[in-house]
C-alpha cells in the first residue's frame, strides 16, 4: 500500500474533530439522563428556576408596578399601617418590618444577593483548587510537596469563625464574603480531592497516547486534565454555594457586613423588633427570610447530590 493510498484511508484532523465532538455530546446526553432520573435534581433545578425568576422579578416590578416611595427594600415606608411590623395583606403579601418596609419586596431583592455571593465564590473555589490541585497532582514532587502544604494550612483554618474575626475588625461587603469564602474553600479539602482526580486522570492510557503523539505538559493540562475535571470541579461549585450564602447569612445576622439588604440581615432585623408579648404581625418578619434560605440552600445542595450520583457510579448502584 502506497503512503498515498494510507493518508485517503486514515481520518484527517476534522473527521477526528467531528467523531471527538460527537462522542462528548453523547457522554452528556447520557450523562444528562442519569441527572435527571435522580428526583432530587428535578426538584433542585425548579427552586433554582424559581429563585431565578425573583431575581429578575425585583427591578420590573420596583420600576413597573409598585411605587418605590413604599416598596423600596431599603428606603420604602407605607404610612397607611399604623403600625409596623404589620401583618400579610392585599397590599404587602408578607407584611411590612419593624421600619415600613415591605418584606415581600426584600425577599425578593435579597434573592440577587444570594447568588451573587454563591456565584462569585463558586468561581474562586473552583478555580483555584483546579489550578492548585491540578498542578499538585499531575507534576507531583517539590511542586505536589509545596502546594499541598499550602492546602494542609488552610484545612485548618475554620472559614466561619475566620471571617467572623474580619468582620469584627472591618465590616465586610458580600464580594469580600465570597472572595475570602471561596480562598479559604478552594485551598483546602476541594484542592485536595481535585489532585487525588488529577493523579488517577494522568495515569490513563489516552494520556499516554498524547504524549507519544507529541502533546508536551501544556497541551496535556489543557486539553486532557482539565476538561476531565470538569465534572468534579462542578459538584464543588454548587456546594460552595451552598456554604457561601449560609456563611453570608450568619455573617449578616450578626451584623458583621455593611448596611445592604439580604435575608440575614432580614432576620436580624426581625428579631430585633420582635415583641414576644405583642405576637400579632411579628412572626412574618422572621419565617420568610428564613424560608428563603433553607429553601435556596437546599437546592444547590439537592443539585450537587444529583451531579455526585453522575460522576460517582458508586452511589448509583447502591
Amino acid at each position: 500500500m502506497t503512503d498515498t493510498e494510507t493518508k485517503q484511508k486514515s481520518p484527517g484532523a476534522w473527521q477526528l474533530f467531528l467523531q471527538g465532538r460527537e462522542a462528548r455530546w453523547k457522554n452528556f446526553i447520557e450523562n444528562w439522563k442519569i441527572f435527571r432520573s435522580n428526583s432530587l435534581s428535578t426538584i433542585g433545578l425548579v427552586l433554582i428556576f424559581l429563585f431565578g425568576i425573583m431575581v429578575f422579578a425585583h427591578p420590573i416590578l420596583i420600576n413597573t408596578v409598585w411605587n418605590p416611595r413604599i416598596y423600596d427594600p431599603y428606603l420604602g415606608y407605607d404610612p397607611d399601617p399604623v403600625t409596623h411590623p404589620s401583618p400579610p395583606s392585599r397590599e404587602h403579601i408578607f407584611g411590612t418590618d419593624g421600619m415600613g418596609r415591605d418584606v415581600f419586596s426584600q425577599v425578593l431583592y435579597g434573592a440577587r444577593m444570594s447568588f451573587s455571593v454563591g456565584i462569585a465564590a463558586a468561581i474562586t473555589a473552583v478555580t483555584l483548587s483546579t489550578i492548585f490541585g491540578g498542578l499538585a497532582g499531575f507534576y507531583g514532587g517539590a511542586a505536589d510537596l509545596l502546594l499541598m502544604g499550602i492546602s494542609d494550612v488552610f484545612i485548618l483554618m475554620p472559614v466561619l469563625i475566620i471571617l467572623l474575626l474580619i468582620g469584627v475588625l472591618v465590616k465586610l461587603n458580600w464580594l469580600a464574603i465570597a472572595i475570602i469564602y471561596g480562598i479559604l474553600s478552594g485551598l483546602g479539602r476541594q484542592a485536595i480531592v481535585i489532585k487525588s482526580h488529577t493523579m488517577s486522570i494522568k495515569n490513563k492510557p489516552f494520556i499516554d497516547a498524547a504524549r507519544i503523539s507529541g502533546g508536551g505538559n501544556f497541551h496535556i493540562l489543557t486539553h486532557h486534565i482539565i476538561p476531565n475535571l470538569l465534572p468534579v470541579a462542578l459538584v464543588h461549585a454548587v456546594i460552595t454555594v451552598v456554604g457561601a450564602v449560609l456563611t453570608e447569612s450568619l455573617l449578616s445576622f450578626f451584623s458583621r457586613t455593611h448596611d445592604y439588604m439580604t435575608w440575614g440581615s432580614m432576620i436580624w432585623l426581625g428579631q430585633k423588633t420582635f415583641r414576644w408579648f405583642a405576637l400579632s404581625g411579628q412572626w412574618n418578619a422572621l419565617i420568610p427570610p428564613a424560608l428563603a434560605i433553607m429553601l435556596f440552600c437546599s437546592a444547590f445542595f439537592m443539585v450537587g447530590r444529583a451531579l455526585d450520583d453522575v460522576i460517582n457510579p458508586r452511589l448509583r448502584n447502591r
